[in-house]
C-alpha cells in the first residue's frame, strides 16, 4: 500500500479538488477499487467531489471515537475510487478526535494497515491547511507528500514555513519524498507566469513537471458532484489530472 498524502499552508488552494480528481485519474490507470481517500479536513468535503452526496452515518471521526474499524465506513463511488469521510460531526466531537491524535502518534498508520486495503493499493489523504494533529499523524506514514500551491504571492510566502516543517519532520522519515504540485496556472495571465518561473527558480526539481491549468470546468464539475474527468473528459484540467497520475505512478518520471 502506497501512501500520498495531500497539503497546503494556506486554504483556498485547490486541494481538496486536487486530491479527488488526482484518485479519479489514478484508479483509470490502476483499474477501479485500488485507489481509497481519507478525509482528514474537519471541512469534510472531499465526498462531495466523488459524487457521495448526503452521507450521515459514514464519518471517520466518529468511528475513530468509538475505536472500531474504518471498513464498516469504507464507501465506493461510481468512479473507482473508494471514500472514507471525515464526517458531519460537532465542535465536540472533532475536539475529541483531536485528543486521540495528539496523544497516539501511530494512530493513522495503525489504522491503515488494519483497513483491509491491498498491498498494491493507494490511499490518498486530504488534510486541512497548516500544521496540524493531522499532518503529524499523515507525515508519519506517507510515502509521498503532495504540496499544493497556486502561482500567487501568497502560496509562494508560506514555502519557507513549509520546508521548515518538511525539515523538522526528516529527522524521524529521512526518506520520505516531498514534491510541490503548482495548481490553477493560467499562462494568459502575467501575473500567474511570473509566480510560476519564480517558485520553479526556487524550487527546481521538488516542483513537478506537470502542473493543472486553471480551468472553469473543475467548479463546474463539483456543482454536478462530478470530478472534472467525467464531467469534461477533453477539457485541459482533464488533461493534466490524467498527466498528473502517470506521474506519480512512475517514479521515473519525476
Amino acid at each position: 500500500m502506497s501512501v500520498v498524502v495531500v497539503v497546503s499552508m494556506k486554504g483556498g488552494v485547490g486541494k481538496t479538488s486536487v486530491t479527488a480528481n488526482l484518485a479519479v485519474a489514478m484508479a483509470a490507470e490502476l483499474g477501479e477499487g485500488c485507489i481509497s481517500t481519507v478525509d482528514l479536513d474537519p471541512q469534510n468535503a472531499l465526498h462531495l467531489h466523488l459524487g457521495l452526496d448526503a452521507l450521515e452515518r459514514q464519518s471517520v471521526c466518529r468511528q475513530s471515537l468509538r475505536r472500531r474499524n474504518w471498513r464498516d465506513v469504507l464507501v465506493g463511488s461510481a468512479y473507482g475510487v473508494n471514500c472514507i469521510p471525515y464526517g458531519a460531526v460537532s465542535e465536540a466531537e472533532r475536539e475529541a478526535f483531536e485528543n486521540i491524535l495528539a496523544s497516539e502518534p501511530d494512530w493513522l498508520g495503525r489504522q491503515l494497515a488494519q483497513s483491509g486495503l491491498g498491498e498494491d493499493d493507494v490511499v490518498l489523504i486530504d488534510l486541512p491547511p497548516g500544521p496540524s494533529v493531522y499532518l503529524n499523524q499523515a507525515f508519519a506514514c506517507a510515502d509521498l507528500v503532495l504540496i499544493v500551491l497556486l502561482p500567487d504571492a501568497g502560496s509562494y510566502s508560506t514555502i519557507m514555513a513549509m520546508e521548515s516543517w518538511i525539515e523538522q519532520m526528516r529527522f524521524q522519515r529521512p526518506d520520505l519524498e516531498t514534491v510541490y504540485l503548482l495548481n490553477q496556472m493560467d499562462e494568459a495571465v502575467r501575473l500567474n507566469r511570473d509566480m510560476g518561473e519564480v517558485l520553479r527558480q526556487r524550487l527546481g526539481k521538488r516542483l513537478l513537471p506537470v502542473g493543472i491549468h486553471r480551468d472553469e470546468a473543475v467548479s463546474e464539475a463539483l456543482a454536478f458532484l462530478q470530478p472534472v474527468l467525467v464531467y469534461d473528459p477533453r477539457c485541459q484540467a482533464t488533461q493534466d489530472f490524467q498527466r498528473l497520475a502517470s506521474c506519480l505512478l512512475e517514479p521515473s518520471a519525476r
